[in-house]
């Protein structure tokens, strides 16, 4: 399923000022970029879109939880993901290479896609080591029958 135009703010209408944005990131999202490694997820994307003259100043906010595989029991979890970020969009005749937090449109342009912009917010939000929290008692919250195995390899060797 593809979910190409859902992440697209049209910005040409807009007057000066600040304006709010709100998009969901549900599984048809996590499913478009498979080697991202989420299977699920409900992420709220909130953005705050100032306008100005000669560019578009974001601030974008994520918050919810996506289906991971832990790298200790490998079974599916919810990890929480919460990220903050800012993005620049300025207006240029010229092409121009961006970076990580400044991208150039053409002034003839009149929408903005975020859907990589999205993707790439909640790739970096994702821990190196993804494992399951302890349980309220400090016990691990990993699959008990997959630690008892890891142990009794280490036991062996």
């Amino acid at each position: 399923m593809k979910i190409e135009n859902q992440y697209i703010i049209q910005f040409k209408g807009l007057k000066e000022g600040v304006h709010e944005f709100e998009f969901i990131l549900g599984k048809p999202f996590f499913e478009e970029f498979e080697h991202l490694e989420i299977q699920d997820g409900r992420v709220v994307a909130g953005i705050t879109l100032e306008r100005k003259t000669s560019l578009l100043d974001l601030e974008i906010h994520l918050h919810g939880n996506i289906l991971v595989l832990c790298d200790r029991c490998l079974d599916h979890f919810w990890m929480e993901v919460d990220y903050t970020g800012h993005l620049v969009v300025q207006f240029s005749e010229r092409d121009q290479e961006g970076n990580d937090e400044i991208i150039y449109l053409h002034p003839e342009e009149y929408q903005l896609d975020l859907k990589h912009f999205l993707y790439e917010c909640v790739s970096v939000s994702i821990p190196y080591r993804k494992v399951h929290p302890d349980l309220p008692n400090g016990e691990s919250g990993c699959d008990p029958e997959m630690l008892g195995k890891l142990e009794s390899l280490i036991i062996n060797t």
